[in-house]
């Protein structure tokens, strides 16, 4: 498992694009249809905390506070499925079990940590 990003939330993305763009001079690649933006050196991600929210609540009924999430940590790992498998007989609490976004090019789950800040483990396809 290797530290991808650290995916933030943001309720402007627009602001919030122009700000890591304009203003910090990151370089990388944006998509303003999904408000995506990535970060390569970085390793920052914007999302719109809206649509990173209905992604989850739409398809999984999470609690209310998911939607007031500021920031997911992103894992790459080779194996989606198998580190599912390895982290749920840890007892780890996860909030989806592994599936395919094609909407996000990625195969993901999604997890809490002991202060339920969400975790993404995802493959890229």
């Amino acid at each position: 498992m290797e530290f991808h990003a650290i995916r933030l939330c943001v309720t402007n993305f627009k602001d919030c694009l122009r700000f890591y763009r304009d203003t910090i001079e990151f370089e990388g690649w944006h998509d303003d249809e999904q408000q995506y933006a990535y970060f390569e050196k970085a390793n920052i991600a914007l999302f719109s905390q809206k649509k990173m929210a209905e992604a989850l609540l739409k398809e999984y009924q999470l609690d209310e506070t998911t939607s007031q999430m500021k920031f997911v940590i992103q894992l790459e790992v080779p194996d989606v499925d198998m580190y599912y498998n390895n982290l749920k007989n840890k007892r780890v609490e996860f909030i989806n079990t592994p599936h395919n976004r094609k909407d996000w090019g990625s195969r993901v789950a999604h997890f809490y940590d002991p202060e339920k800040n969400i975790i993404e483990i995802y493959k890229a396809k």
